[in-house]
């Protein structure tokens, strides 16, 4: 059964009644609520999903399409994910050229969910990852990145969307570091400007590289530089963030030259000083975590000066 598109996008005739340019924003909560009312309605009578996301993508590539009827059919896309044969056969229906075509042309609320759909069909999805690394998904992704903003969203949506991309196929994250320039990118958004939404992404990336074995000494050690700093203001930020830190600069003390361990030990010690001078305990409350990862910090790097 297809899907009533009309009424799929009834909330939207206050943006773009067909006489003027839409000028489309963000959709507010309301108009989410009536959207996602309407798709449960539609949603009880269908039989096939990959025939909706199919429809969902034919809308996206209409020669009458409208800012509306796109965000509609991502939105339509990203509930029938939840779906595992959609996730599965996404290319096949063509759909990654196509959300790649639409990150690529149009900026707006639209690249940005486009590009979080992108890295939700990616996350652990390694067929689909090696058919967007196919069609090119590592330089679109270094492009939208690098062209957007610091602290932007775009910026910080493409940079999730290049992580799952590569995530977890060594050659493909081999590919990313050293021969697109990647260690240069984990840098740069490692910067205190970068939201830290971003530098959380990327020190949760590095430890994924250090687990997995594929971060070399030296790439360690230019990572150490940028992450070490981070510790100076870790306190204002939330403890998923701190936790994360303290789990990168752990990692990058296994892995750096011993060389460059004098600094990332005295940033580590004068955040457990301000931890303990707080109350904090390591393995209790809030701070537990942290500070366990950055006690073992300090023992690897005593251990490896020994």
């Amino acid at each position: 059964m297809a899907l009533n598109w009309p009424g799929l996008l009834a909330w939207s005739t206050k943006y773009h009644d067909g006489t003027a340019p839409s000028n489309f924003q963000k959709m507010t909560d309301e108009d989410r609520a009536f959207l996602e009312n309407a798709m449960e309605e539609a949603f009880g009578k269908i039989e096939d999903p990959n025939q909706v996301v199919l429809e969902a993508l034919g809308q996206i590539r209409a020669e009458d399409r409208t800012d509306a009827s796109i965000c509609t059919s991502l939105e339509v896309i990203d509930r029938m994910c939840d779906d595992p044969d959609v996730s599965r056969n996404i290319e096949k229906l063509g759909g990654v050229q196509i959300l790649y075509d639409l990150a690529r042309s149009h900026g707006g609320s639209i690249r940005p969910r486009t590009l979080e759909l992108l890295a939700l069909l990616f996350s652990n999805n390694p067929n689909i990852q090696e058919a967007g690394v196919k069609r090119g998904g590592i330089k679109l992704f270094f492009e939208l990145t690098r062209e957007a903003p610091v602290a932007s969203e775009d910026r910080s949506k493409a940079f999730r969307a290049l992580v799952a991309l590569v995530r977890h196929i060594e050659a493909h994250e081999d590919t990313m570091l050293r021969s697109e320039g990647g260690l240069a990118l984990l840098v740069e958004l490692l910067d205190l400007k970068e939201e830290s939404r971003t530098r959380e992404k990327v020190a949760s990336f590095v430890v994924s590289l250090a687990s997995n074995a594929n971060l070399r000494e030296e790439e360690a050690g230019t990572l150490l530089s940028a992450v070490a700093p981070l510790l100076e203001g870790v306190a204002a930020e939330g403890v998923q963030y701190r936790e994360m830190v303290a789990a990168c600069c752990l990692e990058l003390a296994r892995l750096s030259p011993p060389t460059s361990l004098p600094s990332l030990g005295d940033a580590v010690q004068a955040r457990l000083s301000a931890l303990r001078s707080a109350g904090a305990k390591a393995g209790d409350g809030d701070e537990g975590a942290e500070m366990a990862s950055l006690q073992e910090c300090l023992d690897v790097i005593a251990g490896r000066k020994a």
